[in-house]
């Protein structure tokens, strides 16, 4: 107990010792070892107090460490999230207007096909009616040339107003011979 100034030891001849100087020095040591104690127990509790500090100190500094990185973490969460749905985004649009593209050229194309379609069918039409036309001519001097030809069978085999002599069947039907 270093700390403690030590009493003086005073020299004194030599007397019996008596109880009650026995038991003041035990009281002395007692009390010393007291304030000793107490002392010591400032001390600790100066030390755990400081300590107690620190700790408290390092988990506040580690809680706002978690703290700013659950908010960096968070941030780049939702940075991360938002760069996706742009580039999500960016690659519907470039979808959509790739498909509408498409859907353009199909329906131009379609369009063109149905135009040639159409104009096709005109010219086919055109092309029926002059064949029409042709064949109802062709048609109309079939019904002259029979007509006529009827006329010369009626003709030639009409009973002659002189009793010729008798012709054959085949001759009969000769009118080239008749015209003669």
């Amino acid at each position: 107990m270093e700390d403690h100034p030590q009493e003086e030891v005073r020299e004194e001849p030599e007397e019996p010792r008596s109880h009650s100087d026995v038991g003041g020095k035990v009281k002395a040591i007692i009390e010393a070892a007291e304030a000793a104690a107490k002392e010591m127990m400032r001390k600790a509790e100066q030390q755990a107090a400081a300590r107690i500090g620190e700790l408290t100190q390092e988990a506040k500094r580690l809680r706002d460490e978690a703290d700013q990185y659950a908010r960096d973490i968070s941030e780049a969460a939702d940075s991360y999230g938002t760069q996706h749905r742009r580039t999500v985004e960016e690659e519907a649009r470039q979808l959509l207007a790739d498909a509408e593209q498409r859907a353009r050229e199909l329906l131009e194309g379609a369009q063109e096909k149905a135009d040639q379609l159409e104009r096709e069918v005109v010219q086919r039409h055109e092309v029926l009616q002059r064949e029409a036309k042709t064949l109802e001519e062709r048609k109309q001097r079939a019904l002259d040339g029979l007509r006529e030809l009827s006329h010369q069978l009626q003709d030639a085999l009409a009973e002659p107003a002189e009793a010729p002599e008798e012709e054959s069947l085949v001759e009969a039907l000769d009118v080239e011979r008749r015209r003669n």
